[in-house]
């Protein structure tokens, strides 16, 4: 039997020296003794123990004794130099305590191991996890969930696991890493610096498919510190992309955001001032950006390039943008859709529907307003364009009338232009 200390008031258990080892069940024992002892009765109890049942065959589970009450395990301090190697063995020791649950309590020039028992074992994942799983089963596009991983630029560490909040990396790249591809896992950008922004200079390059990076929305800011490349390049298939606000380094023409994979889902993001195109997408299909601002891109809000094909923007802000609000331009441009948007400001269209480009809809009650060179500009095949709010004045939709009964009705001295005011002329004789 190993010769125990009990620290009342301090609330340890002190393995005195020169011992370097003791057993759960020599633990366990001493601690129902000091329980019992009548000077002991009015502090509470030390300790639960679980186990011991019979298995069979002279089998039976092992002993987890879990310490409560905030008592912990402590080997007697040594003199050093040197660290002596202790060992706790013969079952499990968990705690339930104000010390992130450690059972023990270090003391100088101790090392001590704990050599669990495992077997048998149930994991169970925390409470708090638990509803994160739960809540992530039901948003987004990809309803699969994989594995948890934290990123935090201010506080985290690539060295390490990323598993919990206080373990995050602290860069993208790592967490990736750390990631599945196709396996829906999820990585959370964490917002924790002091002035209530937090901003990282790192570039991503989302390569890995299913992957699903969560961000605090405006508090966490992804602004590159060198020009050369977009900020963010998504590669990768059924890629989630929600909650940043994005920028570029001056003095380049870098996009905000480069798709190249298909199904991506970029969602609630900001993306101000850049120096390229706000959102590019090219050689992608069923690409969907919804409840996003894209304000002041040198180039376009949206640039929907050579080989894309249904997409759908829906319910953004397109503004005060250097050419078009959206611009659809290039080979193989088939079957994008608009819907719900609001496109102001812009200083080329609100939507540029280029040559060769087929069917695009725009549609919904989408709200145009104070874009230089007209709200729409349809150049494509098979094209839908609704009447937006804010497009279309009385005069428009006339001339519209005119132009489909007979065209050329503006140009003066033509039959148009005489029938025309001919018509008026006769109203207006009609109305005295």
């Amino acid at each position: 039997m190993a010769t125990l200390t009990f620290f009342k008031y301090e609330r340890v258990i002190q393995v005195d020296g020169p011992q370097t080892s003791v057993t759960i069940q020599d633990l366990l024992n001493q601690i129902r003794l000091y329980e019992e002892n009548l000077n002991n009765l009015d502090y509470g109890h030390i300790a639960n123990a679980y186990g011991k049942q019979a298995l069979g065959a002279g089998s039976y589970i092992g002993i987890t004794l879990e310490l409560i009450n905030d008592w912990r395990i402590a080997f007697e301090a040594r003199l050093g130099p040197d660290t002596i190697g202790c060992t706790i063995s013969g079952g499990n020791l968990v705690a339930i305590n104000q010390y992130a649950n450690n059972p023990l309590k270090a003391t100088a020039f101790t090392q001590v191991n704990i050599a669990q028992s495992s077997s048998p074992t149930i994991i169970q994942a925390d409470a708090n996890y638990g509803m994160l799983y739960m809540l992530e089963s039901m948003r987004g596009r990809n309803r699969s969930v994989g594995a948890i991983w934290y990123w935090n630029p201010t506080s985290g560490n690539d060295s390490n696991d990323g598993l919990t909040p206080s373990n995050a990396v602290a860069t993208f790249n790592k967490a990736q890493t750390l990631s599945t591809a196709g396996a829906g896992d999820i990585i959370f950008a964490l917002a924790t610096d002091s002035d209530g922004i937090t901003t990282t200079t790192e570039v991503l390059n989302i390569t890995k498919s299913s992957l699903k990076i969560r961000g605090a929305g405006y508090q966490f800011q992804i602004i590159p510190s060198t020009a050369g490349s977009s900020t963010i390049n998504i590669s990768g298939d059924s890629v989630e992309f929600e909650g940043f606000y994005i920028g570029t380094a001056s003095g380049g023409t870098d996009n905000g955001i480069t798709v190249s994979g298909d199904n991506a889902l970029i969602k609630n993001v900001w993306v101000k001032s850049v120096t390229g195109n706000g959102i590019d997408i090219s050689s992608s299909t069923r690409t969907q950006i919804e409840n996003s601002a894209v304000e002041n891109s040198v180039l376009s809000g949206v640039k929907i390039g050579a080989s894309t094909s249904k997409t759908v923007i829906k319910q953004c802000i397109l503004s005060g943008n250097g050419t078009d609000g959206a611009d659809l331009a290039g080979a193989s441009i088939a079957d994008n859709i608009f819907e719900n948007n609001l496109i102001f400001n812009n200083t080329g269209y609100g939507v540029d529907v280029g040559t060769g480009v087929v069917r695009t809809g725009v549609r919904l009650n989408h709200t145009f307003s104070g874009n230089t060179l007209g709200a729409t500009r349809d150049l494509g095949t098979g094209t839908f364009i609704e009447t937006p709010a804010g497009g279309a004045s009385a005069s428009d939709i006339a001339d519209a009338v005119w132009d489909e009964i007979i065209t050329g009705h503006t140009t003066p001295g033509s039959v148009g232009q005489v029938l025309k005011a001919t018509k008026l002329k006769a109203t207006l004789a009609s109305l005295k």
